[in-house]
């Protein structure tokens, strides 16, 4: 076993300390089949790429559907032409074989689109980032199949890949640490928001820009000015110069117009789900007078409530540049430890942010605008119920996340804080590891807490 978890945590960093967000394939990526050996079936041949790095293996899931075929992983993969997705059914036969005819050799040249493509397993949508053959393939990378089909896999001597599907996915996080898999992260705390204990931990008390983290704060004190009686979740709320400024800039994400009034709950959703920075101004200025007073008040309230890490210079996480011939840009900063105590704070005391941020998608009718949840892991973990994406250059790839989990009777309400991935693909993979790992921790025979 120890074996196998040194040679699963090898194969993970090669497919993950490469750049997985944005990074594109070679300008004529070239195929190589490559040797697969199942644990209860036989040895095949499956198209696969190297993205930019060696190692960083990315494997064509029809020709992985093969291999696996009579095997207990198999699985039936195909394309549903009239609703535009792919579907993944575990247990099912495979779907007649791709014909490849010349395209199956090394040196072949096949035009594949990287993006996140729609794809349901078992009939559940998921979210990974993948390599798109027309309506034809997709090519996943190797951590994410894992993931996916839940098994293992390891490399023999030969250089064979071996699946093993009767081993499901469980690395051990102090094996992937030690390996490096991390490295590629800023900072991360997984614990448990009931009790305060940790469950994994790096750099969490360094102060790093959050970016749109912020809008968690922004959150809490909208809604401890409604219990104040100041404001109300069920009035209009008008929208303020600076939202159409950002909604008419690169950074925007809602058409927002000065002077029209929007309900609250709308550019709640807005807020939390599409992340709309626009939306967070107006719903600051509403409760504050002007988002500089409501700055103001953010900074204030995280102090008091302990969390000296914080440092607020917008309600909505962009970075805001001060006056002067060299202007200096300044982001929203604070520390991992310090947002899992604003994730539990919010849990233990409006914990309604998870009826929003629980949602796959919404629909904003009187913005005339549907959105979709921003946190992958809410599709690819069940029972995920929030909280929030984060992003700018210089922060990285941030997420927040909840994750009620129940052993013997308790439920233990799992926080993950993870800063400054290189990546949105990277920041997800490994977000989904570590909330697998808690998952892992919680159901164990032998469940102990954390030291």
């Amino acid at each position: 076993m120890k074996k196998l978890r040194s040679l699963l945590c090898f194969l993970l960093c090669l497919a993950v300390l490469a750049p997985l967000g944005g990074a594109a394939l070679a300008a004529d990526p070239a195929p190589f089949l490559l040797a697969v050996r199942v644990a209860d079936g036989g040895e095949r041949e499956v198209r696969a790429y190297e993205e930019s790095y060696p190692g960083n293996i990315y494997l064509s899931l029809a020709d992985l559907s093969q291999a696996m075929s009579g095997s207990q992983g198999q699985f039936r993969f195909e394309y549903a032409g009239t609703d535009n997705y792919f579907s993944v059914m575990t247990g099912k036969s495979p779907a007649a074989p791709l014909d490849r005819g010349a395209a199956g050799a090394r040196g072949s040249v096949v035009y594949l689109d990287y993006t996140r493509s729609r794809l349901y397993c078992n009939g559940v949508e998921r979210r990974y980032y993948t390599y798109r053959e027309g309506n034809r393939d997709l090519y996943m990378s190797l951590t994410d199949v894992q993931l996916l089909l839940d098994m293992t896999a390891s490399w023999d001597e030969n250089g064979v890949l071996v699946l093993d599907p009767y081993v499901p996915f469980a690395p051990e996080l102090k094996d992937l640490q030690e390996a490096g898999y991390f490295e590629a992260i800023g900072a991360i705390v997984l614990g448990d928001a009931d009790t305060g204990e940790i469950l994994y931990y790096k750099d969490g008390r360094r102060a790093l820009p959050i970016a749109s983290l912020s809008k968690l704060m922004t959150y809490l004190l909208l809604c401890e000015a409604a219990e104040r009686g100041e404001i109300s979740f069920s009035s209009g709320v008008l929208i303020t110069e600076e939202s159409d400024r950002i909604a008419c800039s690169a950074d925007g994400m809602i058409s927002m117009t000065a002077g029209t009034t929007v309900p609250f709950t709308e550019l709640l959703q807005g807020m939390l789900l599409a992340s709309s920075n626009e939306a967070a101004a107006s719903l600051a200025a509403y409760a504050a007078g002007t988002s500089e007073a409501f700055v103001e008040q953010m900074n204030s309230r995280a102090h008091e409530l302990g969390w000296a890490s914080a440092r607020f210079y917008t309600p909505h996480g962009l970075p805001l540049y001060a006056g002067g011939a060299i202007p200096a840009k300044r982001q929203n900063e604070m520390s991992a430890m310090d947002l899992f105590k604003l994730c539990a704070y919010l849990l233990k005391n409006e914990s309604r942010i998870t009826d929003i941020t629980s949602l796959q998608y919404a629909n904003l009718p009187t913005l005339k605008y549907s959105t979709f949840n921003t946190n992958t892991l809410v599709y690819n973990v069940p029972g995920v119920t929030g909280l929030k994406t984060g992003s700018t250059d210089r922060a990285g790839k941030c997420v927040a996340v909840s994750l009620p989990i129940t052993r013997d009777g308790e439920t233990h309400n799992i926080v993950l804080v993870l800063l400054g991935a290189e990546s949105t693909a990277l920041r997800d993979q490994a977000g989904e590891i570590l909330l697998r790992w808690a998952q892992d921790h919680y159901a164990a025979a032998d469940f102990r807490r954390a030291a």
